[in-house]
């Protein structure tokens, strides 16, 4: 993945933290600490990287390895390794035990923000069970930023209609075999619009014509096959930030 750090690697031990303070002493709270002490085994005079999902980043010690509440000293600044460019994800989603997987492989692949798609061949409840899963995902979120060195968490937004979505300019994902490569169409425009992904059965042909007709819009392929929802939302995450 194309990061704006040059460090290899996420690094030391990370854990969550916020207020992140520029200085001085920061105790973990329960979950974070059992977290660290227990599941990574860190040791006092470990060093320790804190983030706040927020963009900052501080390099410390740990000073107490206590599983209930870690104390780790602030030392300085530390490099964070967002992905050179945004990728934001609008996509239809797939019932939630696959969207968690969804989540979970977005997050650590640096996406910015995800949102639910609302589409003629969506499911009308995905928006509400999607809300009612924020709290998890947000935790998933958290714990990506762990394993990619990144100190920003994936945002979730409210739900997105294809018309708005296509309004703020987006790449529409359509399994045509003749159609424009994703990567081709990621270097012809910015990617401050949103990556659209469809629901099981595709965009209807009537949603992929308004893509094609819509200004600063483009309608691409990953390949020559179909795949599920969130196989597609994982691989076009990739090539996007990979451009």
């Amino acid at each position: 993945m194309a990061t704006a750090g040059a460090a290899r690697g996420s690094g030391p031990e990370r854990a969550f933290a916020a207020p992140l303070p520029t200085s001085g002493d920061v105790v973990l709270d329960g979950e974070e600490s059992a977290h660290l002490v227990r599941s990574r085994r860190a040791r006092a005079g470990d060093p320790v990287v804190l983030f706040d999902g927020a963009g900052a980043s501080r390099a410390g010690t740990l000073l107490e390895a206590d599983p209930r509440a870690a104390r780790v000293r602030v030392e300085g600044e530390y490099p964070d390794r967002r992905p050179s460019r945004l990728a934001r994800l609008a996509v239809a989603l797939p019932e939630m035990g696959r969207a968690d997987r969804m989540v979970q492989a977005l997050a650590e692949l640096g996406v910015g923000e995800l949102v639910h798609l609302a589409c003629a061949r969506g499911d009308p409840k995905r928006a509400e069970q999607a809300e009612r899963r924020r709290g998890r995902w947000e935790k998933l979120a958290r714990e990506a930023c762990k394993v990619n060195g990144c100190a920003r968490t994936m945002a979730f937004g409210s739900s997105l209609t294809l018309d708005a979505a296509l309004a703020a300019g987006a790449i529409l994902l359509d399994p045509d075999p003749d159609g424009v490569p994703l990567a081709a169409a990621a270097l012809a425009d910015d990617c401050a619009g949103w990556l659209l992904v469809g629901p099981e059965g595709g965009f209807t042909e009537a949603e992929v014509q308004a893509a094609h007709e819509a200004a600063g819009c483009f309608v691409a392929r990953l390949g020559a096959t179909a795949l599920r929802v969130e196989t597609a939302a994982i691989a076009a995450a990739a090539v996007i930030l990979a451009t």
